[in-house]
């Protein structure tokens, strides 16, 4: 149940890129991925935090930190 709109609903989820996706990138980096490759987190949703919301009202309802 939605605390803001009263809904029975099933959350919405949406990968967004966190701490820990920036700093696997910046590591990646530093140790020689240079040609892209330091981009790959941001290709990969286990990668990223999850952030759960409404699909009713759109509000965010939780936020997954991986790190």
């Amino acid at each position: 149940v939605c605390p803001y709109c009263g809904h029975h609903i099933i959350t919405v989820t949406t990968p967004i890129p966190g701490l820990f996706t920036w700093l696997l990138c910046s590591g990646l980096f530093v140790f020689g991925c240079v040609l892209g490759c330091c981009f790959l987190p941001f290709c990969i949703r286990s990668m990223m935090d999850v952030s759960h919301s409404c699909p009713v009202c759109g509000k965010e309802l939780f936020h997954h930190h991986r790190l």
